[in-house]
């Protein structure tokens, strides 16, 4: 089974720079654990001031938070795959001057993780203030034999802010027209974005 890395990113996107007012704390977003009782119903969030040319909505919005914020169209397929490690918190969509462009949207809150960095294989350095969590990436080495093979679009344990999608995950993704995401092969990838 190949594995990708899944990065958000679009071109000339409503960039979004904050949660809904209300929402649980921002690191808490990247532990892998339940927030569907602290979010906040009715949640907004808004593109920002900052790029006011950028008006494109995504299947996958980028955002400052480097969260999976998916719109309905994403979220069915997602469903369809049967990931069951998917909590949704859903959110409005607005533009710059208020007005919802995106009423079907949702944080894609991943749970739990897998062990599938092989850490003995990998080149890294290790974040100075989250000890038990990878800073920095510089060749990424996987252990397949650890990841669970129900796994499908998981956090990893000793890097919860990297994303890794299944190679059939991925092929869905495409088949459908997803927009918004880029993937990079997860076996060597060198921890950079281009």
């Amino acid at each position: 089974m190949k594995y990708f890395v899944l990065k958000v990113m679009a071109a000339e996107a409503g960039f979004i720079e904050e949660y809904p007012r209300g929402s649980p704390t921002d690191w808490k977003f990247d532990k892998g654990i339940s927030l569907a009782r602290e979010f906040p119903m009715g949640g907004e969030v808004s593109f920002s001031d900052n790029y006011p040319d950028d008006r494109n909505l995504y299947d996958f919005q980028p955002n400052l938070m480097s969260d999976l914020l998916v719109s309905g169209r994403a979220r069915k397929l997602i469903e369809s795959l049967e990931v069951t490690n998917a909590e949704w918190l859903p959110v409005v969509v607005k533009d710059h001057k208020g007005n919802v462009v995106g009423k079907d949207y949702a944080f894609l809150n991943l749970q739990g993780a897998e062990d599938a960095i092989d850490m003995e294989r990998s080149v890294y350095r290790m974040d100075p203030i989250e000890k038990d969590q990878i800073g920095r990436i510089k060749k990424l080495a996987l252990k397949p034999a650890t990841i669970n093979p129900q796994a499908k679009i998981f956090r990893c344990t000793m890097e919860r802010r990297l994303i890794l999608i299944r190679e059939d995950v991925h092929a869905a993704f495409v088949q459908a027209g997803l927009t918004g995401f880029k993937v990079y092969d997860a076996e060597g990838w060198n921890g950079l974005e281009l």
